[in-house]
């Protein structure tokens, strides 16, 4: 299967399941879209310490740290209390709460979005303050709670420092050194203790702070709508969807979109093409047409006579309509071949028949299997392929140039295609003329065949009936 034989049997042979899985959702997207209720974003900018972050993963880590603040269960839960929203807090949090920051600097923003700007700016501030008290206040109670424990154990050592030192002035002299030692100690873990408590008063004072840069102000002009990007977004996969629906059926029930396709797939070239299934001056003229070519393809084979093979059953009531417009024209010398439909009627094939497939210019795969295997069992030459429109049959009066064999054996039903509209005229009947003796001079011998009535030319009428079928035809 060639690129343009897959591009006609998908996209061609399923364009009406590609562009319903196309228009249908886009059409659902557009009309949710602007139903949406408009949402206004309250934004407060925090700045997160002095210094500058040395790559965007320290910086992303100081803003996922503010975002875990932001969006914790109580704090969210304080902030929608006092805005007066019964929502769930999760829900809230994951949709409605979002925290950027500015480049690789401490600067994060903080956006709450909401249906009410009043509502908007009342949650982000309580989530803003909440973000600056916390960052700034909640290391300070390990801080403090560190530096209470190392005050306490310097406050035990100067305990044992006074004890040691009231008795080193009544101990013996063996009881000297040993005291001197214990107090050597108690300098060096004091010294240590100090050390700590220097550190940690250092680090309080070193300790970065967050200040709030622009306050919450309460938002006037609502967010634009992402409508179009959602509308694009759930066009593509409805293409996407689309083409696999049309490639899952055309590998369990493919067709043959084009009449080049069902030609390929008969090994055969395509003769011509009818405009439309019916008896219309249009579609006779295209079969003329058709019958002219075959006749020059059937004289590789010395063919006397070409079968039209219909693929659909409900279609050889008109090919046999067609056939005698297929076959010999009226006349001596005619070129074309004699023209019958092999279907449900026996027809004597003769001498070195040859066939030509007539079919819709689209069909299943599966209908087109029964006439390829009829045509090889046959094994009669195959002319080509003679595809047409499809539609309603309409019956129309074949023109009067091309009115076929009188002694064909459609000959009955090309008199009934063939057949001129008829006027509803009153004809006057005809007496019969009795003998009589002339008394006057005689009828000149040239006049003696004169009918006494006028009667209507057939001709004419057909020629007129042509005409203004031709007519209508150009004029659609």
């Amino acid at each position: 299967m060639t690129i343009d034989e897959a591009f006609h049997r998908i996209l061609r042979g399923h364009w009406l399941i590609i562009i319903s899985c196309i228009v249908v959702p886009l059409s659902a997207a557009v009309l949710l879209g602007r139903n949406d209720a408009d949402l206004y974003e309250a934004v407060a900018r925090v700045q997160m310490g002095r210094d500058l972050a040395a790559s965007n993963v320290q910086a992303d880590a100081t803003s996922q740290r503010v975002l875990g603040i932001a969006t914790s269960p109580g704090v969210v839960r304080v902030a929608l209390d006092k805005a007066g929203l019964q929502a769930d807090v999760g829900a809230f949090a994951a949709d409605h709460i979002d925290v950027r920051r500015v480049g690789v600097s401490p600067v994060m923003e903080i956006a709450v979005t909401d249906t009410s700007p009043d509502r908007a700016a009342i949650i982000a501030g309580s989530l803003t303050s909440d973000v600056i008290q916390f960052s700034n206040v909640g290391d300070q109670q390990t801080v403090e709670q560190r530096r209470t424990e190392v005050k306490s154990q310097l406050d035990g050592l100067d305990k044992q420092r006074e004890q040691l030192v009231s008795r080193l002035s009544h101990a013996s002299p063996g009881d000297v050194l040993a005291i001197q030692a214990q107090l050597s100690a108690l300098t060096a873990s004091q010294t240590e203790y100090e050390r700590q408590l220097s550190d940690l008063d250092l680090a309080f004072l070193s300790s970065s702070r967050a200040v709030l840069l622009d306050p919450v102000r309460q938002p006037t002009i609502a967010l634009p709508k992402d409508t179009p990007q959602k509308a694009i977004l759930v066009a593509l996969l409805g293409a996407l969807v689309g083409l696999g629906l049309a490639a899952t059926l055309e590998t369990f029930r493919p067709r043959l979109p084009t009449p080049r396709a069902i030609a390929r797939a008969l090994d055969v070239p395509q003769v011509g093409h009818l405009p439309a299934r019916d008896d219309s001056p249009r579609t006779i003229a295209a079969a003329v047409q058709v019958a002219d070519r075959l006749a020059l393809l059937a004289r590789r084979y010395g063919a006397g006579r070409v079968f039209v093979v219909p693929v659909l059953a409900r279609d050889e009531a008109w090919a046999r309509s067609l056939a005698p417009h297929l076959g010999p024209s009226a006349g001596p010398g005619s070129h074309r071949l004699e023209c019958s439909v092999l279907g449900s009627e026996w027809v004597d094939p003769g001498e070195n028949p040859v066939a030509v497939v007539l079919t819709p210019q689209q069909l299943p795969a599966r209908d087109l299997a029964r006439t390829s295997s009829l045509v090889e069992a046959l094994g009669w030459p195959v002319l080509g392929v003679v595809s047409y429109e499809p539609g309603r049959r309409r019956l129309r009066h074949a023109p009067a140039g091309d009115p076929g064999p009188a002694g064909s054996p459609d000959a009955p039903q090309q008199a009934e295609v063939g057949r001129p509209l008829e006027r509803a005229e009153p004809v006057q009947p005809v007496q019969p003329v009795q003998p009589v003796v002339p008394v006057g001079p005689l009828v000149p011998a040239d006049h003696a065949d004169v009918d006494p009535v006028e009667r209507p030319s057939a001709v004419d009428d057909e020629g007129a009936v042509d005409r203004v079928e031709n007519e209508e035809v150009l004029r659609r």
